[in-house]
């Protein structure tokens, strides 16, 4: 309440620690407070989006505090600095949980998409006579070609795009290569929809020596042009795509031989996000998730590289590296990164303290998995991973992705002079997602 909240500040400023840091230290740590006690007032005193505090929030708030104060009187400088970081973090957490109801039309496309696998799971019950019990059977069902779940942007009229789908068919290694190569502007804004990102909105490493100097530039074109993406929710995890999806076969392009055999001509990203509430005690590993997986085939450029590995650029080396020893070398394997980037993302109805994370990338480490397939390498990643508040950040942000354009990308992290500079292998820009429309029955 806001009494004991009063109490806290008098006894933030009445503690005495070297006099060189008594000001700075008293204002960072009222400051937070005064945060936190904001965040929750401000969440308990809304009208409409008014919920109840969750005992284990309560629980954390009554931990922090005491463990602050502790600190703050006794401890040393480094115990100092990480209670601060840990008072940060809380208030991260609270400025979360408040934005994590944004509307009830938009809070009921969990419990939909729950009744409809609960309804799918129900149609594989089948009983043997009349008193038989019921037995869960997994039927035999048709795969499906990727992209059937998620419809891709179609050209703006009387474009060039336009004219060359137009004189070849849609899933064609023509039409493959003409939508990687259109520039934004020749393709609609159509609502759930996807097509290529533009490679050069993400500011990658370049030489030389990072380190030191910490400079970033556009990408060049892709390493991989996008064929296919597709959005499910179910009540687990898509392991392998190959479970539910047929892995395409385009001549011209997936019967290409690269020159080396740990290259295969695709790429396909699983990428999971969890679809319940995420606990700041536990991680669920499985369970209900949205599952999305794209498929990438070698640019045109990228198969001519492989042709002279000797004289390729670092980036098309660094990814025959990756994938020569990524299967076998873990600290190899975590140098994947994703970035998501939120297009003006000032105009959106986001919450300020996210502005600072977007475009910022990720190195997927433990949460990655490496296999390789015939043809193809399968790259998952496991969303359910990650720390408590990237997941709870990520989970708070899906009531507003049917309100933005989101774009994301993959790469690999060099780390010397000579595998830079950076370059994108992948992305998707991703159209108005809305949670709501994830195939179901697939």
């Amino acid at each position: 309440n806001i009494d004991s909240s009063n109490n806290l500040f008098a006894v933030n400023r009445k503690i005495q620690r070297s006099p060189s840091m008594e000001q700075q230290e008293d204002v960072l740590l009222t400051r937070a407070a005064e945060k936190a006690v904001e965040v929750w007032m401000e969440k308990e005193n809304s009208g409409s989006n008014k919920k109840e505090m969750s005992m284990s929030t309560m629980v954390l708030l009554f931990v922090t505090m005491n463990v602050a104060l502790y600190f703050v009187r006794n401890g040393s400088e480094q115990t100092f600095q990480a209670t601060l970081f840990f008072i940060n973090a809380f208030v991260l957490y609270l400025v979360m949980e408040r934005t994590g109801t944004k509307s009830s039309s938009k809070q009921t496309k969990g419990k939909s998409l729950k009744a409809k696998v609960a309804k799918k799971k129900k149609k594989v019950m089948e009983t043997d006579g009349i008193n038989a019990p019921a037995l869960e059977i997994e039927k035999p069902h048709q795969k499906i070609m990727p992209g059937s779940t998620m419809p891709r942007s179609t050209p703006v009229k009387n474009t060039e795009l336009e004219m060359k789908l137009h004189n070849c068919g849609a899933n064609s290694a023509e039409a493959l290569r003409a939508y990687a190569a259109a520039p934004t502007e020749s393709i609609q804004v159509q609502p759930h929809s996807y097509v290529q990102t533009d490679a050069s909105l993400f500011n990658l490493r370049i030489g030389p020596n990072y380190k030191r100097n910490k400079q970033k530039a556009p990408s060049a074109p892709a390493l991989y042009d996008l064929y296919s993406m597709d959005f499910l929710y179910d009540s687990t995890a898509l392991k392998n795509v190959s479970d539910k999806f047929k892995i395409p076969s385009i001549p011209g392009i997936t019967d290409v031989s690269t020159g080396h055999a740990h290259i295969p001509p695709m790429l396909v990203i699983n990428t999971w996000l969890p679809g319940e509430e995420p606990s700041v005690f536990a991680k669920n590993t499985d369970g209900d998730t949205y599952s999305i997986p794209m498929v990438f085939v070698l640019s045109k450029d990228t198969l001519e590289q492989l042709k002279d590995i000797d004289n390729a650029s670092p980036g098309v080396k660094l990814l025959s590296e990756w994938c020569r020893r990524a299967e076998s070398e873990p600290d190899f394997k975590g140098r994947f990164k994703c970035m998501g980037q939120i297009e003006d993302i000032e105009s959106t109805s986001i919450p300020k303290f996210i502005h600072g994370y977007n475009g910022k990338p990720a190195l997927v480490t433990k949460s990655g998995t490496f296999t390789r397939h015939e043809n193809y390498i399968e790259f998952t990643i496991n969303v359910n991973y990650w720390a408590f508040l990237a997941r709870k950040g990520l989970h708070s942000l899906m009531p507003y992705f049917q309100d933005f354009i989101f774009n994301i990308g993959f790469t690999i992290e060099a780390r010397h002079d000579e595998e830079m500079p950076e370059v994108l292998l992948g992305g998707c820009r991703i159209m108005n997602l809305d949670p709501d429309k994830a195939a179901v029955d697939v």
